[in-house]
């Protein structure tokens, strides 16, 4: 494993490691200028071989589940791994993006890009996929995450980072965190966090209503895990504010992508604990193959999948 470092005049530093195309490591200045570490990070590189939280990873094929590892395809059925307690179909199969060794395509002061091939019948995806993904650092402390595919057959794309944030001194707790989502509706779940009739509902009068900034110790552990529909837009918006008010420090994400996931990291373990970091992941919703009212992960050949994640971080 090898990692690579980006960075700008600003004293921002990102590592990126080639195992996972992962971020490790995004360190900001705080208000005094000390670099101040914002994601859950293993002690040792060689930790990550054996990760089961996807720390930092580029997470794919397919970013979160489908059920029992099934979906159509032009009135095919396609069979995917199972690698959810020999269920479900979960961040890309046993050996995903996460678990692979990505090549080194280009890096500069402030910027990387990492490919990986994908062969047919990876994991039962149908084409071969070809995935770029570029991490640029900007000088006002923005990092952008820049996702590229193509395939040679019709198959499922939905790509997105699974870092575990955490803005505060407090390394052992998010509590001290807040929360915004720009969603009106979010994809209610079961307790296998897969959507559940109606699909989609508002969250007005809800617990999952995060539309204003919300203390994460109050939530945490009754959302747990969730995924918000965000407007439709090719546009890159502002999806989600995390706010830590004892450090001063703030983090905005924006995205393309048409939904995100909240996770309060409720279900780390070993290294972590549970609620130490959380993951917001802009992608496309849980089960959308199989769900028509969501929508599309279908990527066609010929066509270009194209999304834009970006993290901003401030001191306040």
């Amino acid at each position: 494993m090898k990692s690579f470092l980006i960075k700008n005049k600003r004293n921002m530093r990102v590592e990126i490691l080639d195992w996972g195309c992962r971020i490790v490591s995004i360190r900001v200045p705080d208000r005094n200028g000390k670099l101040i570490d914002t994601v859950l990070q293993y002690k040792n590189i060689a930790d990550y071989k054996k990760d089961k939280h996807y720390l930092g990873s580029t997470v794919g094929r397919y970013a979160n589940r489908i059920e029992n590892g099934k979906f159509n395809l032009h009135d095919s059925g396609i069979q995917l791994s199972q690698n959810e307690s020999g269920k479900n179909h979960l961040h890309g199969g046993f050996i995903g993006f996460d678990k692979k060794y990505w090549n080194l395509t280009s890096h500069t002061e402030n910027s990387i890009e990492m490919q990986i091939l994908s062969p047919a019948g990876d994991e039962g995806y149908p084409g071969n996929l070809t995935v770029d993904v570029r991490y640029e650092v900007s000088e006002d402390n923005i990092l952008t995450i820049d996702y590229h595919a193509k395939a040679d057959e019709a198959t499922l794309v939905n790509i997105t980072n699974h870092s575990y944030f955490n803005l505060s001194d407090n390394r052992d707790s998010i509590d001290s965190h807040e929360l915004q989502v720009n969603a009106e509706y979010y994809t209610p779940l079961s307790d296998g966090h897969l959507p559940v009739p109606p699909y989609r509902k508002k969250v007005k009068d809800t617990i999952y209503d995060l539309t204003e900034l919300r203390p994460i110790d109050t939530l945490k552990e009754e959302i747990g895990n969730i995924n918000y529909c965000m407007d439709p837009s090719d546009e890159i918006r502002r999806v989600a504010t995390i706010k830590d008010i004892e450090s001063g420090r703030r983090m905005t994400i924006s995205s393309d992508y048409p939904g995100i996931q909240v996770y309060f990291g409720n279900y780390l373990s070993g290294d972590f604990k549970p609620f130490q970091g959380m993951c917001c992941e802009p992608h496309y919703f849980p089960n959308s193959p199989n769900i028509n009212i969501y929508p599309s992960a279908l990527l066609l050949p010929g066509d270009h999948y194209e999304h834009r994640i970006k993290y901003s971080f401030e001191n306040f």
